[in-house]
C-alpha cells in the first residue's frame, strides 16, 4: 500500500488545549487504536508515517494558556481500553438533560436576546469567545487562519493529498481559511477530504458570519473542497442543525463537491472529570466511523 504524499491536518475546537505535541500524540494514539480495529493493514501503513499528522495549535494564540493534559489522561487511558460504549454511556447521551441543553442552544440561536437571557454561564462564555473570533479583535482571527493556511500551503508545496479535519469551532476556522485561500489568496489547490466533527456551522449565529455568507451563488462557499464528511455524535447540543447538511447539498448542486456525507448517529464515549463528554475530540478520533473515513481516504 502506498503511504507517501499524504497529510492530515487537524484544527482543534474552542477552549485551551494541551501543548501541541502532547495533544497531537494523544489524538494519534486514539486514531491508531481505532484504525487498527477497523483496518489493521491501513493502520500499519499509517504507523510508519506518524509525521503525516499535524495539529494547528491556534488555541494558545487565542487564550495565551495551555490546558493541563493530566486532567484528561485518566479518561484517555480508560477510553483506550474500551471497544465500544456501555449501556450507561448511551443512556446518558440520550438523556432528557442533554435534550434540554440542546434546546437552550437552539433557543439562543433562534431567539438571540431571549436565549442569552436564560443561557447558562458556560454558553455565555462560548458566545463571547465566538464573538471575539468573528469581530477579529486585535486581528486574532486573521492570525488563527494564517496558521491553518500555512499548514495547508506547506502540504500542497510538497504535492501531498490533504485531509483537513476541523473539530467543533475548529471547523469554522478551517472553513473560513479555505474560503480565503480560494477567493482572496487565489490558491487553486484542493483539499482532498474535509472532515468536520461536532461542528456548530449549522447554527444561525455561526453560519451568518462565515466567510462568504453575504455573497451570492457559488461565492458563498469555499471552492477548494473535493469531498466533505460531517460527523455529529449522539448527545451533541450544537452539531445537529439541518442547515449544515443543506450547505453541503447546495455546494454539491453547484458542482463544488464531488461527494458530501453526513453521519449524525456517531457514538462517542470519552469520560472526563465531569463525566460523559460526547463532544470531546478524543472520543471522535477513537470512533470507528472516523477511523473508517480516514482509513478509506488513506488507502485510496
Amino acid at each position: 500500500m502506498s503511504s507517501g504524499k499524504k497529510t492530515i491536518i487537524f484544527v482543534p475546537g474552542i477552549r485551551p488545549k494541551p501543548p501541541a505535541g502532547d495533544h497531537r500524540d494523544a489524538l494519534w494514539r486514539c486514531l491508531m487504536e481505532s484504525v487498527s480495529r477497523v483496518r489493521p493493514i491501513v493502520a500499519a501503513s499509517m504507523q510508519q508515517n506518524p509525521g503525516s499528522f499535524h495539529v494547528v495549535p491556534w488555541s494558545f494564540e487565542f487564550y495565551r494558556a495551555h490546558h493541563d493534559m493530566s486532567i484528561d489522561q485518566p479518561g484517555l487511558e480508560e477510553l483506550l481500553t474500551k471497544t465500544g460504549p456501555s449501556r450507561g454511556d448511551i443512556a446518558e447521551a440520550t438523556s432528557a438533560k442533554r435534550r434540554w441543553h440542546r434546546w437552550l442552544y437552539g433557543a439562543a440561536d433562534a431567539l438571540p436576546l431571549l436565549g442569552r437571557l436564560f443561557a447558562p454561564d458556560s454558553l455565555r462564555l462560548r458566545l463571547s469567545e465566538i464573538g471575539r473570533y468573528f469581530r477579529n479583535t486585535d486581528g486574532i482571527a486573521d492570525r488563527m487562519r494564517s496558521m491553518v493556511k500555512a499548514e495547508l500551503l506547506k502540504a500542497w508545496q510538497k504535492e501531498h493529498r490533504v485531509m483537513l479535519i476541523g473539530h467543533s469551532f475548529g471547523s469554522v476556522i478551517a472553513y473560513d481559511s479555505l474560503w480565503e485561500l480560494g477567493y482572496i489568496d487565489n490558491i487553486e489547490n484542493m483539499v482532498d477530504c474535509f472532515v468536520t466533527m461536532g461542528s456548530p456551522m449549522g447554527l444561525r449565529y455561526v453560519r451568518d458570519d462565515l466567510h462568504g455568507a453575504a455573497e451570492v451563488g457559488q461565492r458563498r462557499f469555499p471552492k477548494n473542497i473535493r469531498r466533505w464528511v460531517n460527523l455529529a455524535a449522539v448527545g451533541e447540543v450544537t452539531a445537529h442543525h439541518p442547515a449544515l447538511k443543506e450547505m453541503q447539498a447546495e455546494m454539491a448542486a453547484h458542482g463544488m463537491l464531488e461527494e458530501a456525507q453526513s453521519l449524525n448517529e456517531v457514538i462517542t464515549f470519552f469520560r472526563g472529570p465531569d463525566g460523559l463528554n460526547v463532544h470531546k475530540c478524543y472520543g471522535y478520533f477513537y470512533n470507528e466511523d472516523t477511523a473508517s473515513i480516514i482509513a478509506d481516504w488513506w488507502s485510496r
